[in-house]
C-alpha cells in the first residue's frame, strides 16, 4: 500500500512541532533573553571587610590597563608568563592594608629583685583586624643593664602570612563572578597559631580578555543529531563532522565534511535509509539570540534504493 504524502506539509508540521517543543523547554531562557540588560561596568559587592564579590564581563580595555600596571611594577609573574609565551586571559589586582592603630603591651617574664629590673623587658606590638580582634605583628626588647646605647633595644617583626583566596564562578545565565578574601596569620606564636585574622580589602580590580582568534581544526570529529530535507525526502539523522573552524574545538563557527545516516518512510510504507553528505555547515545559532550551537548547510541525500536528491540539513552537535 502506497501513501501519497505532501513533503512540504510534512516538513512544516515537523518544524512546527519542534518549535513548540523548543519553546516549551526553553521558556525561561527566552524570557531571560528579552529581560537582559546591556553589559555594565564591574560591580563590587562588599560581603565583609575582608571579602568582596566582583561581577564583570570580558573587557579587553581593562585587562590591557591592568597588564600595563603590572608591567610598570616589574611583576615577576607577568614576566614569567610572557617568557613562557602564555596568553594572559585574566588579571586580578587585590590590595589591602591594616588599620594604623597600634597597641603596646608590656607583658614579659621580668621580675624585680632588690628594686632593680632584670636583664630584659619584652614588648609586643599589636594590630587590629577588620573584625576588631588583635594580633601581634612585631616585638621589641629593652635591656636596661646594657652600658652600650646601641644595645639597649632589639626589635623584630613576626613572619606574618597573608592569604588571598580568589574564586571564579559561573551561574546558569553564563555570568562570571570573582570572589576574593584576605586573611593574615601569625603562626610563630602558640597563642595565635592557626588563627586567621581578616584584613580589610581596599581594592579589587579584574581584567578578562575575550578570545577572538579563530583556527581551522583539520581533525575534529564531532557527533551531531538533526534532520535532512530535500526535494524528495525528509528524515531525522545522526551525523559526524570531521573538521571545524572556530575559537576552540567546541566553540565552532563552521563544521566541515559531515556524513549522516537517517530513516524516512516518505517514499513507501517500508521506509528507506537515507545517507547524506554536507560539505560545510554554518552555526546560525551565533546569529539567532534564542538558539545556540545549531548548524545548517547544503546537503546531498541518497536513499538505500539509490535515489539521489539535493536540499539542506540541520544539526546540533553533542
Amino acid at each position: 500500500m502506497k501513501f501519497d504524502f505532501d513533503i512540504w506539509k510534512v516538513t512544516k508540521s515537523v518544524v512546527l512541532v519542534l518549535f513548540i517543543i523548543f519553546v516549551f523547554f526553553n521558556f525561561n531562557k527566552i524570557l531571560n533573553k528579552f529581560n537582559q540588560t546591556p553589559p555594565q561596568k564591574p560591580q563590587i559587592i562588599q560581603i565583609q571587610d575582608n571579602a568582596l564579590l566582583i561581577k564583570l564581563a570580558a573587557d579587553n580595555q581593562k585587562i590591557k590597563e591592568l597588564e600595563l600596571e603590572l608591567k610598570e611594577k616589574n611583576s615577576l609573574i607577568l614576566k614569567y608568563a610572557k617568557e613562557n609565551k602564555e596568553k594572559v586571559d585574566e588579571i586580578g589586582v587585590i590590595k589591602s592594608k591594616l588599620e594604623q592603630t597600634v597597641k603596646l603591651q608590656q607583658s614579659s617574664s621580668h621580675v624585680y629583685l632588690n628594686g632593680k629590673i632584670t636583664d630584659h623587658h619584652f614588648i609586643k606590638i599589636y594590630k587590629k583586624a577588620s573584625d576588631g580582634t588583635e594580633f601581634p605583628v612585631a616585638w621589641a626588647m629593652f635591656h636596661p643593664n646594657q652600658t652600650d646605647p646601641n644595645k639597649l633595644w632589639k626589635t623584630g617583626t613576626y613572619p606574618l602570612e597573608f592569604n588571598v583566596n580568589v574564586i571564579e564562578t559561573e551561574n546558569d545565565k553564563g555570568t562570571f563572578n570573582r570572589y576574593a578574601e584576605l586573611n593574615v596569620e601569625n603562626n610563630q606564636m602558640e597563642e595565635t597559631k592557626g588563627n586567621k585574622y581578616p584584613v580589610k580589602i581596599t581594592r579589587l580590580d579584574w581584567g578578562k580578555s575575550e578570545r577572538n582568534d579563530k583556527s581551522f581544526y583539520l581533525w575534529n570529529p564531532r557527533l551531531g543529531v538533526g534532520g535532512v530535507v530535500t526535494n524528495d525526502i525528509a528524515a531525522p539523522k545522526l551525523d559526524i563532522s570531521l573538521s571545524s573552524y572556530g575559537k576552540t574545538k567546541r566553540d565552532m563557527d563552521w563544521r566541515f565534511l559531515t556524513l549522516g545516516v537517517g530513516y524516512s518512510n516518505y517514499e513507501d510504507a517500508n521506509g528507506n535509509f537515507v545517507f547524506e553528505f554536507t560539505p560545510a555547515q554554518w552555526n546560525f545559532g551565533n546569529a539567532v539570540p534564542l538558539i545556540e550551537n545549531a548548524f545548517i548547510g547544503p546537503s546531498v541525500g541518497c536513499t538505500d534504493s539509490g535515489k539521489t536528491s539535493f536540499g539542506f540539513s540541520i544539526s546540533v552537535p553533542f
